[in-house]
């Protein structure tokens, strides 16, 4: 699938501190830059979604960092929409179908998301988002943005009409390095995979792990029930319970097959452990890369 299945975007946007390192948000894209916060709003973010009116009264936050921009924002009911774009200051951005920089999304509950550049064509998914202002020196950014986002294993689509967000504040820290009571290892097509950044997260339902090289032009991403217990499970396409992302650029790759095996899982210290591996392909797409020799040892929050 071209976007990232309820894990690496929706590791979205957050910029607390943990017991060891910092995490921060997207991601979107890629969603592996951020996390949730449980409940954390700036600014005001509203919008028409379908003709009914969202408003992020749970979570708001912003990202300006890497050459990319990242505002989100999350109702109390479970509704998250995520926009990111190549960081080119107050200027009017456009998504289109092939854009690969530049990516909205909508999901509810971290179901399967919709995203802008998916469908076959411009009255499917697309639109524009306008940054108006960014205060550098309170790191506020404030906009407008109006998309169609699709979803394209069921033809589903959302129109997404009057977006305002006002004076959301964003961060500029640079991608922290994992923590070193962490472990995420993993090779894709036979060469070790270089992770660089490792961020596990349990919300709505599901543990969500993430590791990243240095410059985010490389994720994998694994989600699972947060009530998993020791032993081996398959990875699916669709989820919904079970899902691999390895992305690569702008090709975004998720499981078709493969196994998650987990060794143990601490509730009480949020410690987990597994082995992993999966074949990921482009739903749209013709790549693919198969991923082997998984492990990981992360602390989630």
């Amino acid at each position: 699938m071209r976007i990232v299945i309820g894990l690496l975007i929706l590791f979205t946007i957050s910029f607390g501190t943990n017991s060891c390192q910092k995490e921060f948000s997207i991601d979107a894209v890629d969603s592996s830059l951020f996390t949730p916060p449980a409940s954390s709003v700036t600014g005001n973010f509203t919008a028409t979604i379908d003709g009914v009116k969202f408003v992020a009264n749970k979570m708001t936050a912003a990202a300006k960092t890497s050459g990319v921009i990242a505002i989100t924002g999350q109702s109390a009911d479970g509704e998250l929409i995520m926009l990111r774009v190549a960081d080119s200051g107050v200027h009017v951005y456009s998504f289109t179908l092939n854009s690969a920089t530049n990516v909205a999304t909508y999901s509810k509950d971290t179901a399967n998301a919709y995203a802008t550049n998916q469908g076959n064509t411009a009255a499917e998914s697309g639109g524009t988002l306008s940054i108006t202002s960014i205060d550098t020196v309170n790191k506020k950014i404030s906009g407008t943005f109006g998309i169609k986002v699709y979803r394209q294993f069921d033809s589903k689509q959302k129109n997404i009409t009057e977006g305002i967000f006002t004076n959301i504040s964003y961060a500029t820290e640079p991608i922290p390095p994992s923590n070193a009571s962490d472990t995420f290892r993993v090779k894709v097509d036979g060469a070790q995979f270089p992770t660089f950044s490792v961020m596990g997260v349990a919300f709505f339902g599901k543990i969500n792990l993430s590791a990243s090289n240095q410059d985010v032009s490389k994720t994998v991403g694994l989600s699972f029930p947060a009530d998993v217990i020791p032993g081996t499970y398959t990875f699916s396409s669709f989820g919904p319970d079970y899902i691999g992302q390895y992305n690569l650029g702008t090709a975004y790759m998720s499981a078709s097959s493969g196994t998650l095996t987990i060794l143990e899982h601490n509730t009480v210290t949020k410690r987990i452990k597994g082995n992993f591996n999966f074949n990921a392909e482009e739903l749209l797409g013709t790549k693919k890369a198969a991923l082997s020799e998984g492990y990981f040892s992360i602390v989630y929050q």
